[in-house]
């Protein structure tokens, strides 16, 4: 099993097809805008879609394969709990391709550096590190200078 692409992007929806359609992908870095005076942990959290497409082997295809994914900060602490699914590509006499499509809304009160890990099977596939920023931007009333 071999990891063909992994991104982020701002949106992603599955075809019928085993094919997807995004909005914005290549996404490196999540920019939140603060009002001032607003405090970072009361902040509504980042919509994302985390996109990764596997090529199995023939011997991979028609088996139940487990996905673990992981988000990590720069610190090495989980971020959300461990997501973890199964998936099982239809059986073929040739190699195949399965996508994985995440949809999350997640909260980042810190900004850093963040990465997804993708696991299958206990074996870990890639990576997509990422970083949040957070900038303060004048309250109603406030003013740009």
């Amino acid at each position: 099993m071999i990891l063909k692409n992994l991104f982020l992007c701002e949106a992603v929806s599955p075809n019928p097809d085993n094919t997807f359609s995004v909005l914005r992908g290549g996404i490196n870095i999540f920019n939140i805008s603060i009002p001032q005076g607003k405090d970072p942990s009361q902040l509504p959290p980042i919509k994302m879609g985390l996109v990764a497409t596997v090529e199995l082997e023939i011997t991979e295809m028609g088996r139940l394969h487990n996905l673990e994914v992981t988000l990590m900060d720069g610190d090495g602490h989980r971020v959300i709990p461990e997501l973890r699914l199964n998936f099982q590509p239809p059986t073929s006499q040739r190699k195949g391709y399965h996508n994985i499509i995440i949809d999350l809304f997640t909260p980042f009160k810190t900004p850093g550096e963040y990465c997804f890990y993708i696991n299958v099977d206990g074996h870990e596939l890639g990576s997509i590190p990422f970083n949040v920023i957070h900038h303060q931007v004048p309250g109603p009333g406030g003013n740009n200078t």
